[in-house]
């Protein structure tokens, strides 16, 4: 009867400690929890970033054995030689191959977590998503993924070229300012190199900057430090002759590239660059008038740049007998001078020529005279003997005249020709217009400004 009562008494006891190892088994079902993450949201291309997993147990009294997880990376992704591997989940065992790591045999205690770390090389740019397979244990059975992601960037090169003021032409030392960029949120990995492409006339005489190495042939600098995300390198300065063959717009084009780099659409900066005269003219009035023998003057406004020595000032395309004068003779100062020109002309006058009575040639003037002459001794002398003499005389010194000016007896069928009256002579200035052409020529040659006057006379 004992021995029913004993057993009576054990079995509300056995059934006690089955609800409470059923209850604990309830427990244990809850499976484990694993999280992952990257050491940074970016990661350069071929850099490496580290990955960490934490495994956790969510139960407040059973450990958790045969813990498990695998993770196959993403194809931008693989596992860092060296991998740097971190923690662990004792005992499990970790092992790795260039794409997977996978843990087996863990053990995690009751509410509590275990964590491991390993490095990953980024070998394909954009945005890496990465999920492991779902964690397992023996007690729990099998948890969720995790999921983190990293964005696998390249340094991201640009360039300015840049000048001060407008160059003038012809020009000995212009400069333009060269400035290599990281806007990229990682470093740079590789050479950078810069090439520069000068615009026509302009002829490169220095390219140099603090820690690049510089060649004028071809026209360029390299450098194999690193240019750290957001920062610049010292500036490249290239100095320049402008030649009197450039134009007026011209562009100055610079490039960057290298540095590990993938976007070359900002690789490229165009310098657009206005190119003045070192001297410029232009008259106040373009068309001056006046009578021959009357000066007419304008002013001309004379922009000089300096650098060139004096300017002076040459008139071409005047007209006959006319001349030209400047006040001043010479500029040398910079800036803005006005310049007054002066064109003299000359007064026009004509030579009478001598002319014979109307179809009189002129050499038989003196035989006329010769003759007026005789009538008047005759018409004079009183005795008849001496008037013939006197007449025979003179008869023989016209005869003998006329034999010395080339001329003969008349015919009578034949009439005495008129002669053109030869035009007379003319000097000074004649009237017309003419386009008298103004040059400006610096000392030193190379400057040159032309301005044009249509001068008319009358």
């Amino acid at each position: 009867m004992s021995a029913m009562k004993s057993s009576t008494f054990l079995r509300p006891f056995a059934v006690l400690v089955s609800l409470f190892m059923f209850a604990a088994m309830g427990v244990a079902q809850s499976p484990p929890t694993v999280d992952i993450s990257f050491s940074s949201a970016n990661v350069g291309l071929n850099l490496s970033t580290t990955l960490t997993y934490t495994i956790t147990n969510p139960n407040p009294a059973v450990d958790l054995t045969g813990v498990g997880l695998n993770n196959n990376l993403p194809a931008g992704l693989i596992i860092a030689n060296p991998d740097s591997l971190t923690g662990s989940c004792d005992p499990g065992v970790i092992t790795t191959s260039t794409t997977n790591l996978n843990l087996v045999d863990a053990v995690v205690l009751a509410n509590s977590s275990c964590t491991f770390s390993i490095d990953v090389l980024a070998v394909a740019t954009g945005n890496q998503v990465n999920t492991t397979d779902p964690v397992t244990s023996n007690e729990g059975g099998t948890g969720g993924t995790a999921t983190a992601s990293v964005d696998v960037v390249t340094p991201d090169l640009t360039i300015t070229s840049t000048h001060t003021g407008n160059f003038t032409r012809p020009q000995i030392g212009a400069t333009y300012t060269l400035t290599v960029s990281n806007p990229g949120v990682v470093d740079t990995t590789a050479l950078i190199q810069v090439a520069d492409t000068l615009p026509a006339g302009l002829t490169a005489t220095d390219i140099s900057g603090p820690n690049w190495i510089c060649t004028l042939s071809p026209l360029g600098c390299t450098r194999g430090d690193t240019l750290f995300a957001g920062t610049s390198f010292e500036p490249i300065t290239i100095t320049v002759n402008v030649g009197n063959s450039a134009a007026v717009n011209v562009n100055n084009v610079a490039t960057v590239s290298g540095g590990g780099e993938t976007d070359t659409s900002n690789d490229t900066s165009t310098d657009a660059t206005q190119i003045d005269p070192v001297v410029q003219m232009s008259a106040t009035t373009t068309a001056l008038q006046g009578a021959a023998g009357t000066p007419v003057s304008t002013t001309l406004n004379v922009n000089y740049n300096g650098g060139l020595g004096a300017i002076s000032f040459a008139c071409s395309g005047l007209p006959a007998a006319t001349t030209c004068s400047f006040n001043p003779t010479t500029v040398s100062a910079t800036g803005l001078t006005p310049v007054t020109v002066t064109i003299s002309t000359t007064a026009r006058s004509a030579t009478v020529p001598m002319t014979g009575l109307k179809g009189i040639p002129p050499s038989y003037m003196p035989l006329l005279a010769m003759l007026g002459m005789t009538a008047l001794l005759l018409r004079l002398m009183q005795k008849k003997q001496f008037k013939m003499r006197l007449a025979t005389g003179l008869a023989a010194i016209m005869l003998f005249a006329l034999a010395g000016c080339g001329g003969s007896a008349p015919v009578a069928s034949a009439p005495t020709p008129t002669p053109t009256p030869t035009p007379a002579p003319v000097t000074g200035t004649p009237a017309g217009t003419s386009v008298v052409t103004i040059t400006a020529n610096s000392a030193s040659g190379g400057a040159t400004a032309i301005s044009t006057i249509n001068l008319t006379v009358q």
